[in-house]
């Protein structure tokens, strides 16, 4: 059974199905990595430069994976 959406719009209950049981199955560091990779995808795509911001980069190179 898929995760309860917490906002109203169209949703693909097969798709949500298979995002939460890999989310289910994985660690919380795969998870992190995962999430780390991601925030560093939509900075690139806003054409943002974490690389000037401070506290962003600090973030980024807290982790240590």
């Amino acid at each position: 059974m898929p995760a309860k959406t917490k906002i109203k719009g169209k949703d693909n209950s097969e798709l949500r199905t298979k995002i939460d049981e890999l989310y289910e199955k994985a660690s919380q560091v795969s998870l992190a990595k995962w999430s780390l990779t991601i925030a560093k995808h939509v900075l690139d795509i806003v054409g943002l430069d974490y690389h000037f911001i401070d506290d962003v980069n600090s973030g980024f190179k807290l982790t240590h994976f």
